[in-house]
């Protein structure tokens, strides 16, 4: 079975958190706690590979949209995938010769990096950001992040705090790492439309139960995006995905069905009022005007 970008059964592009997370996951079965052969096949990273070739893979993070996978006497490897970037993990069936695979896994020559063992391969392809970090720098990174809604530790009280301080608009609030981490494009134009929020309201207009609302129906979204490995958001889509995660089941991948996103001049699927789109950020957000009206109190 291979897992490419976390998602099972394909390629998937990165903009949200909950996929690095599956595969920070992904990543501690199969190659944690074991000795790993690290290379750079692309030779563009030959140099920090080596740094890292041999030594046992301790745990695989993630926060937010950042993956951190931490090496015994090692630096850490901080990856993140981007929009274009991918991790693939797979087990292979190489034959062993010796106490190592008799061929290794011929390689395309695109790969940043490579993890292997006698039984897993892991490629990393296209990252927008592929390092090594020592423990200040992983804490230096840690310390720009906002928190994360798939952190168990984190408070929920504190980021809607800072949510509710902020004048600026929540669809941008939503989207800023250093505000909260691993929300996307996707998840920011579903939770704002399932909270009834405008994306232009400042964040201090914003009720703060109406905040823990949202914070609270992120963590519950993005939960069900790592473990079924796609987004899911579809009220309907989420109760038909309930029994397959109950029985620790693959999820089947069904159409992509999305209240606002990318569905800019359809009709809304609850009120009809066709879906208004515009440029927020670096990107552009998806919202309904009549179900998400801008009211600044």
């Amino acid at each position: 079975m291979e897992t490419c970008c976390a998602t099972k059964g394909g390629t998937s592009k990165v903009a949200e958190g909950h996929t690095i997370h599956a595969l920070a996951a992904r990543l501690n079965t199969a190659f944690g706690g074991q000795p790993v052969r690290v290379s750079s096949p692309q030779h563009t990273f030959a140099a920090e590979a080596g740094r890292l070739n041999g030594h046992e893979m301790r745990q695989a993070s993630a926060h937010g949209k950042n993956l951190l996978v931490a090496f015994a006497d090692a630096p850490t490897l901080h990856v993140h995938l981007g929009m274009f970037g991918s991790f693939s993990v797979r087990a292979h069936k190489r034959a062993i010769r010796d106490g190592w695979l008799r061929t290794e896994p011929p390689a395309s020559g695109s790969e940043r990096l490579r993890l292997l063992t006698l039984t897993h391969l892991g490629d990393l392809r296209r990252p927008m950001q592929c390092r090594l970090l020592d423990d200040d720098g992983v804490a230096a990174l840690l310390d720009r992040l906002g928190p994360d809604p798939l952190a168990p530790e984190q408070d929920p009280d504190a980021a809607v705090r800072v949510l509710h301080r902020s004048r600026r608009e929540i669809g941008l609030l939503l989207v800023d790492q250093s505000v909260v981490a691993g929300i996307g494009n996707v998840y920011r134009a579903e939770l704002l439309f399932r909270a009834g929020l405008s994306p232009w309201l400042p964040g201090s207009a914003v009720d703060l139960n109406l905040l823990r609302t949202l914070w609270s129906d992120a963590t519950y979204l993005m939960s069900i995006g790592t473990a079924a490995g796609w987004i899911i958001t579809d009220t309907r889509q989420v109760e038909q995905a309930a029994p397959y995660l109950d029985r620790g089941e693959r999820v089947p991948r069904w159409p992509k069905v999305y209240a606002v996103y990318g569905r800019a001049g359809q009709p809304c699927r609850r009120c009809g009022t066709p879906i208004d789109s515009a440029a927020q950020g670096r990107q552009r957000i998806f919202w309904c005007p009549r179900c998400q009206p801008f009211v600044d109190d």
